[in-house]
């Protein structure tokens, strides 16, 4: 039997909530049917897991104008179409292979341009190659209106050009303080939001602040701050502003992350959805965000498919640092589905051939998933052999002073200790109370632990309960 609207169905699936969001702003629609569809799509890109279906009694032409004029208006406006049309262009006028009618279209965008345009530092430069390209051709007349344009624009150009050198800088203490605390990045924090709120410099400049921005507060753990930019973000996001799906993927992403700070894990799961909907340079980044949320939220076994179906993909990447968390994720995953000694085997493997690349970047991440393995197998010695070798008790006590520390790590080897008897669990109840004593005022720090404090108690249970009871006392006194 045959589907009724499978073709648009397929097409609205796509459809992402802030491209519907901008499709109704911008509809100016008299057909009311037509309106009912958009609105329909709409409600279904916000409501990913329970699509509702689409009026049938509806002529079908309707819903095939709809497409056709959804793709149109999403073209329009989409920053990454617009780049490479410049590229072709400038790669048309400097090799002589420009036609007649992409020299009127080319014309006729530079006569209409209103600035600022995403791509603007782009289009300005290639214009200047299409200037001389006409010149050289006694074009007088499109000469004229090509240098005038050249000429109305060129401080806009030169302060264009400037911030995006000056960006550098800033992403360079960014990263410094990222990597190995060496960097003030927080003297960039003003200058960053001050070109966010500038209506007139180009998109891509704007956009760049903004993730330089994410980094910055991610960093220095300002998630309010960082939350309050997100909702700005948002507003213009629904407006049409920066969008491509590339950038709306990537802000899916990050919203994810935001909210798994505050702990609102079922939005940052359905924010998870829909980062990982297109496969790019950043997919396994984003898999791995998105598996470590379901791990969260208890769904192991949908997050450990979701990384079988990539492991390929990742075994080709270069990027060791998405690298690193994808496998590290994906030996969690199979620790949590009762299959330690399958992670254990990948974490074997991974570390001969990678080790250098996991100590000098992600080591905690991995080590965390790998010893876990290890201890679920009451591999005490195997504990002690991976710590010694690798030096991971120093390489804690040197992350202890980072805001991002917890002792996941360390409770582990004390975990082990007690197991063998090197350690008396008095000792590692003082461990736990000690150190989780000075988050209980943090809300996400005091969730996380106590997720970490109840795995504990499928190992040691005596301590973990002695340790409760210690803290619940703590909190009343």
């Amino acid at each position: 039997m045959k589907i009724k609207l499978k073709k648009f169905s397929a097409f609205a699936a796509e459809i992402l909530p802030h491209e519907a969001d901008y499709l109704c702003n911008i509809q100016q629609f008299e057909d009311t049917q037509k309106v009912e569809i958009l609105k329909r799509i709409r409600e279904n890109a916000h409501q990913q897991q329970s699509g509702l279906p689409y009026n049938t009694e509806i002529n079908k032409r309707k819903y095939s104008n709809l497409m056709d004029w959804i793709q149109k208006r999403l073209d329009d406006i989409d920053v990454d179409k617009y780049f490479q049309w410049i590229n072709e262009m400038d790669r048309k006028v400097i090799t002589d292979a420009i036609t007649h009618e992409e020299e009127k279209l080319l014309l006729r965008r530079i006569k209409r341009y209103r600035h600022p345009i995403h791509n603007f530092m782009k289009f300005y430069e290639m214009v200047i190659n299409y200037r001389h390209y006409l010149l050289i051709r006694l074009r007088y007349k499109d000469y004229q209106d090509v240098d005038l344009f050249i000429n109305k624009y060129e401080a806009q150009y030169k302060y264009s050009k400037e911030v995006n050198l000056k960006l550098n800088e800033a992403t360079v203490d960014i990263i410094h303080q990222f990597k190995d605390k060496t960097a003030d990045p927080k003297q960039w924090e003003d200058w960053l939001l001050g070109l966010f709120d500038d209506s007139q410099l180009d998109g891509y400049n704007r956009y760049m602040a903004i993730i330089r921005l994410t980094f910055l507060y991610f960093n220095t753990r300002e998630f309010n701050k960082l939350k309050q930019l997100y909702d700005q973000l948002d507003k213009l996001l629904c407006e049409g502003l920066f969008y491509t799906r590339r950038i709306l993927y990537n802000y899916y992403a990050n919203r994810l992350m935001l909210h798994s700070k505050f702990d609102i894990l079922q939005q940052a799961e359905e924010y998870g959805y829909l980062s990982i909907r297109q496969k790019n340079a950043d997919h396994v980044l984003y898999l791995s965000n998105f598996s470590s949320i379901l791990i969260r939220r208890g769904k192991i076994e949908e997050a450990l498919n979701l990384l079988k179906e990539s492991f390929a993909e990742v075994q080709k990447s270069n990027n060791f640092y998405h690298k690193i968390g994808f496998i590290s994720f994906y030996i969690k995953c199979l620790n949590l589905s009762n299959q330690p000694q399958r992670g254990e085997m990948l974490g074997d493997s991974f570390l001969r051939l990678h080790k250098d690349e996991i100590l000098n970047q992600r080591w905690y991440t991995f080590f965390t998933a790998y010893i876990q393995g290890l201890i679920k197998q009451e591999k005490y010695h195997k504990v002690f052999q991976v710590f010694k070798k690798y030096n991971l008790i120093n390489k804690d006590q040197d992350d202890s002073e980072k805001s991002i520390y917890l002792p996941t790590i360390r409770w582990y080897y004390e975990v082990a200790r007690v197991k063998v008897g090197k350690m008396d669990w008095k000792e590692l109840v003082d461990s736990i109370v000690n150190f989780s004593g000075e988050y209980v005022s943090d809300p996400h720090k005091s969730f996380v632990l106590n997720q970490v404090l109840s795995e504990l108690e499928t190992y040691v249970p005596r301590t973990v309960v002695a340790a409760k009871s210690r803290l619940y006392h703590k909190e009343l006194a």
